[in-house]
């Protein structure tokens, strides 16, 4: 016991019925001051400040006559009084010890300064957390305790709720949400995940103590001990009906604007007139991203009179806030919009227009970033976090239906473009165009086929020239149907059919009032051929001044219709066709030597009729049978006179004129036999050759030089397998024909 007394941590004194020390432990002299010499034999009073020392005695005689174990501790805010005269907190246990003396009073005296400077802190934290609490009154602020009762009430609260602290503490705080939410154990619910969560935040329908609605942002927190027990939550409740009211109303106003139209203008129009009712702008702009692309189209929202007309620009996405709110899906507010560390052309469109501070909202809809809406002010750090909240709300229903018109436009376009296929595939099988296949045997005409096989499952540009009447658009419908695109359309634009002011708008299209009598938006033949052929027939006659803006869709894949400014992607095969030479028109500066080169990737020469005489029976019994079928004839027979005079005639119309004047002959029969006026065509035959050598005495010539060097290439050979009968594709008895006819002799090749 005396061991326990020397090193013990209290300082421990053993005084008699006076007051009198008669022993003091080694820490009750140095936590005193005093050698403990001194403190032997002194009145214990001596260690008690003055302004207690007059209550001192009555104390003792009081514990003398009812001695007893007791604890006088912090309630009693005891201090003892050090020799250097200065005070500090204590607490003090008194116990009576029996001594052969008498009754003695052992008393332990612990210091607590540090425990009386940690409660007057803990204190302290208190007053200024309650003091925080009660001033704010926006805010309901409350504990519950793990059952979910309440513990703790804010002014915010009762003004919020309507309940004063007496009223409501105790009670649960399933009291607050509406009858269906507590069906459905909706509070449950929410104590469970902050308890598994931590926190939990929440939006919905509150109720108060009047049972008036009001809509509710919430923070639920789990509070927990040392062990990690949840002991209780901390709730922070915000009012937000006017918010939500707000953003009823936009919805209300962008479902009216949907349901009314979906044109996207008015739609903008619509948001526009709905941010004006919730923050405080004097611009606002609608940035949209298309796939795929490095900027951004802003168009302007019109939100009053203040603000000039502009026309939709575009911006970079990298360095500009729309751009940075697009990419990273969080908003971003400038108090100053030149001190945003951004490029000019990132903001340029709107510091141009004085425009001091800006906010930039992502709008995102089903996981999909689209672009960005922006609000922008004259006046600097205009738009605070209560703004930012607002328009966060608001972005989402506007992402919606701007998502929702875009692709309703889209349904549109596509619409349209199926309507206007189907009015050009209808207009197609109208036409009088009876091939259905490629007829012919003969070499030349393989040559042209075996290009086309080779071609054709390419997306090489390729070039058909030939004479009016060979069949070019036959070869061009032969190269779609072996190529990929086989089951997309085939689209015809005849430049020579059409006037040379509306070939632009046929070829690109036009918005509705793009010029005068644009009525309505008309998509162009480029834009109806994607992904499908695009056949530009007699390329020749392409008006020059259109041809530079061909060539760029043809590069760069895209156009832009007469009259608007939204690049469309295109993906088309092109196949044209002349009967010109086009390379002596751009040595004449009648055609662009760039388009030139980029249609003759890949040329392939129509034969004329006249290089395939040994292919006119063949048509003339395809005509005939296609012909007669169409009128419900039956015509079995064809004279041998009339297929010599018709072999003989030199056709310069080519397969064309041959299948008119079958036509005409195919009307003209009566019985089951070709009758063919042969009296007409034998007489012609000699005054159409005189008339033809007359008024191109160069035919006969380029035919007598053509045959010439196939003779020379075959070193004389005219029949056999690589004879130049079978590369003029000509029967060797016509080839000798022809050999007399144009006076050629042996020596003349040989």
């Amino acid at each position: 016991m005396e061991n326990l007394f020397d090193i013990s941590p209290d300082a421990i004194f053993v005084t008699d019925a006076e007051g009198i020390i008669r022993g003091a432990n080694p820490r009750a002299a140095e936590l005193f001051g005093h050698a403990q010499a001194e403190l032997i034999g002194q009145p214990i009073e001596n260690l008690v400040p003055m302004r207690f020392r007059s209550r001192h005695p009555s104390h003792r005689e009081n514990y003398n006559a009812h001695p007893r174990a007791r604890q006088m501790g912090a309630a009693m805010n005891l201090f003892g009084l050090r020799k250097d005269g200065t005070e500090f907190p204590v607490d003090i246990m008194l116990k009576p010890l029996e001594t052969p003396a008498g009754t003695a009073v052992l008393s332990i005296v612990r210091d607590v300064t540090e425990q009386r400077e940690a409660q007057e802190l803990a204190r302290h934290k208190d007053l200024q957390l309650r003091s925080l609490l009660d001033g704010v009154r926006d805010y309901a602020i409350y504990l519950l305790d793990n059952a979910g009762h309440i513990t703790t009430w804010n002014p915010g609260a009762e003004r919020a709720k309507q309940y004063t602290a007496d009223e409501i503490i105790g009670k649960h705080f399933s009291r607050f949400f509406t009858q269906e939410d507590i069906d459905r154990g909706r509070p449950a619910e929410l104590l469970q995940r902050a308890a598994e969560r931590g926190r939990v935040e929440d939006e919905g329908w509150r109720v108060r103590k009047d049972g008036s609605r009001f809509w509710a942002n919430i923070v639920l927190t789990a509070i927990r001990d040392t062990s990690g027990q949840v002991t209780g939550f901390a709730k922070v409740t915000r009012d937000f009906t006017d918010r939500k009211r707000a953003e009823e109303a936009v919805m209300l106003q962008l479902s009216q604007a949907l349901l009314a139209n979906m044109d996207v203008r008015k739609l903008l129009s619509a948001i526009a007139a709905s941010l004006q009712e919730v923050v405080p702008l004097d611009c606002a702009t609608l940035g949209l991203v298309e796939e795929g692309s490095d900027s951004i189209l802003v168009q302007f929202l019109s939100v009053s009179e203040k603000q000039p007309g502009r026309g939709d620009v575009r911006i970079p996405i990298l360095g500009s806030p729309s751009g940075q709110a697009f990419l990273t899906r969080e908003p971003v507010c400038l108090g100053r919009i030149q001190d945003g560390g951004f490029p000019e052309e990132g903001v340029r469109h709107l510091t141009s227009l004085g425009m001091q501070s800006g906010c930039w909202i992502p709008l995102v809809h089903r996981g999909q970033a689209i672009g960005a809406l922006a609000v922008a002010s004259r006046i600097e750090g205009a738009f605070t976090q209560r703004e930012i909240d607002m328009l966060v709300q608001i972005a989402e229903p506007v992402a919606m239906a701007v998502s929702n018109a875009m692709v309703f436009r889209q349904i549109a376009e596509l619409r349209d473009r199926f309507r206007q296929e189907k009015q050009y595939l209808e207009e197609e099988i109208n036409l009088e165009n009876r091939f259905e296949d490629i007829v012919g045997e003969s070499g030349g005409l393989r040559q042209v086929l075996k290009q086309i096989e080779t071609v054709a499952p390419t997306d090489a540009t390729v070039l058909i020239q030939g004479e009016t009447g060979t069949g070019k658009e036959l070869l061009a419908r032969a190269i779609h149907r072996l190529s990929g695109r086989s089951d997309r359309t085939f689209v015809k634009v005849n430049c020579a059919a059409i006037p040379a002011g509306l070939l632009e708008s046929e070829l690109f299209g036009h918005e509705k009032g793009a010029f005068t009598g644009a009525i309505a938006r008309k998509m162009g033949r480029l834009e109806l051929a994607h992904e499908g052929t695009l056949f530009l027939d007699e390329v020749g006659e392409l008006p020059l001044d259109l041809q530079p803006k061909l060539l760029r869709a043809i590069q760069e894949r895209e156009i832009e219709r007469l009259g608007g400014n939204r690049p469309i992607p295109i993906n088309i095969r092109l196949v044209a066709a002349t009967n010109r030479d086009l390379a002596q028109m751009v040595a004449e500066k009648e055609f662009r030597s760039d388009l030139f080169y980029r249609l003759r990737v890949f040329p392939i020469f129509a034969p004329p009729l006249r290089d395939r005489v040994s292919d006119i029976p063949v048509l003339v019994r395809h005509f005939v049978s296609s012909h007669s079928r169409r009128m419900g004839k039956s015509i079995e027979t064809i004279p041998d006179e009339t297929m010599r005079a018709l072999y003989r005639w030199p056709w310069p119309g080519n397969i064309r004129e041959l299948e008119n004047f079958l036509e005409r002959a195919v009307i003209l029969t009566r019985g089951t036999v070709l009758y063919v006026p042969l009296a007409e065509l034998e007489t012609k035959v000699a005054e159409e050759e005189a008339e033809l050598e007359e008024r191109d005495p160069t035919l006969h010539a380029a035919e007598r030089e053509h045959i010439l060097r196939v003779l020379r290439e075959t070193k004389g050979q005219i029949g056999g397998a690589d004879g130049a009968a079978e590369r003029l594709g000509l029967k060797r008895t016509t080839l000798n024909s022809k050999l007399k006819k144009l006076g050629i002799e042996r020596n003349d090749y040989m």
